[in-house]
């Protein structure tokens, strides 16, 4: 879909919900509307996420039913703004790069060793070593970064995210394995992370890190495929394990 047909629909879901109240009020109320909402939203969060106007659009759109032009206007207002002047989906644009700074991240582990005259340096030893070094390689190509967010409870706790990045719509969750922590372990816990992490408003896309760094995962494909399979329409999974 396009933004302009669903500019078109939106005008004529209105004009069939389009209603008087008892004081010659208009306002627009029905299922068809609802469901338009729905779509819109799910739009401008697939197609712009982490922008200023699709947030506002959301904020509107979330209570639209049942109100008038005063809220109607708005959101038509800034679907034709974007089908103008469309913001560059910036989602599309970081992955690439988050991809490959997973993907070789035990390259960055090894050659960070090897310093000159045997100069100290950075040592991985556990999850922390992992986010901090996560953490500052990615701040080389994303400037928002957001560390360490508390996010609504599940399951009887609170958790805490690994980094958000709001212009893009995007958690990352690192983790890394040990002899205690491998494939079902890992597995069970980004289960109850993903379930937390879609309650997150104004973020679609978990990726999450694995440094396998003493090859204790038996099945690293396996893993990454049962854990990609928990993506739905509110939250799309993405895992990379290094080295794989």
């Amino acid at each position: 879909m396009k933004i302009g047909e669903l500019i078109s629909m939106g005008e004529e879901v209105a004009g069939n919900s389009k209603k008087s109240g008892l004081y010659g009020d208009i306002f627009y109320s029905s299922d068809e509307y609802q469901n338009w909402l729905a779509i819109a939203i799910r739009f401008m969060d697939s197609n712009f996420p982490g922008d200023t106007d699709t947030l506002r659009f959301r904020e509107l759109a979330e209570n639209a039913n049942g109100f008038g032009n005063e809220v109607y206007h708005p959101l038509i207002a800034i679907l034709k703004a974007f089908e103008k002047l469309p913001p560059t989906p910036q989602n599309d644009d970081i992955l690439p790069i988050i991809s490959n700074v997973c993907l070789n991240f035990n390259k960055f582990d090894v050659n960070i060793k090897r310093r000159y005259a045997n100069r100290e340096t950075i040592t991985i030893k556990d999850e922390y070593d992992v986010q901090d070094s996560m953490l500052s390689i990615l701040k080389l190509f994303i400037n928002d970064i957001r560390p360490e967010d508390y996010v609504p409870s599940y399951a009887g706790g609170n958790s805490r995210v690994d980094f958000l990045l709001p212009l893009h719509g995007i958690v990352i969750e690192t983790k890394m394995t040990n002899k205690n922590l491998s494939d079902k372990q890992i597995g069970e816990q980004l289960i109850i992370d993903f379930e937390r992490y879609k309650q997150l408003k104004d973020y679609s896309h978990l990726i999450c890190f694995v440094y396998d760094k003493d090859s204790h995962i038996r099945n690293p494909h396996g893993l990454i495929t049962d854990l990609e399979k928990l993506s739905d329409e509110n939250m799309r999974v993405t895992v990379y394990i290094s080295p794989l």
